[in-house]
């Protein structure tokens, strides 16, 4: 209740930013339809809201969810949520988290916290793991161009860990090529 109080009012605050034209260069934060529990995130600069996970595995609430104690739509947009959390943490190759990602590292993190272990690498997501069409994308969906990869949030962007001096940031989903699903 508590959480849900406090996200309210930072909606508040955010709404009225973007009213007197302070819009962000990212996307707004956004609430998954259905997610009982898990309220939505926000990109700015703030944590998503969603169970205590520790960055290591996943936490008391999400045992089972790869047994189909959630749903796959939920699932991506857990994993969504974790990856946004990781705004802003620093580049570093080979970097799984959780003080620094490379690409595929933010997204193996994030899919693993919601219960679902992909493949490391980058090129072995996009072997792996099932095609989706670019005009389909749900949260959680991984954007794949040649040698990297980031995860779909909604509205259009996509998080990711672009590089060596460059933390990890938004990025229009119109940079990449194909989409997949790990679910």
């Amino acid at each position: 209740m508590r959480a849900s109080l406090v996200l309210a009012c930072v909606s508040v605050v955010l709404v009225g930013c973007e009213q007197r034209g302070y819009a962000p260069a990212y996307p707004a934060p956004g609430v998954y339809p259905g997610y009982v529990g898990y309220p939505g995130a926000s990109p700015y600069g703030q944590a998503p809201v969603y169970p205590s996970w520790n960055g290591s595995s996943p936490g008391p609430e999400t045992k089972g969810y790869g047994n189909g104690g959630m749903s796959p739509s939920h699932r991506g947009a857990y994993a969504a949520q974790v990856a946004m959390s990781f705004h802003g943490r620093p580049y570093c190759w080979g970097g799984a988290g959780p003080e620094c990602f490379d690409c595929s590292g933010l997204t193996y993190t994030s899919w693993r916290a919601a219960g679902r272990t992909i493949p490391r690498t980058s090129e072995l997501q996009r072997e792996k793991l099932a095609p989706v069409p670019m005009h389909a994308l749900e949260p959680g969906d991984i954007l794949w161009r040649p040698g990297h990869v980031g995860l779909y949030v909604g509205n259009g962007w996509v998080i990711h860990a672009p590089g060596a001096g460059k933390p990890v940031q938004y990025q229009a989903a119109a940079k990449f090529v194909e989409a997949l699903r790990p679910r």
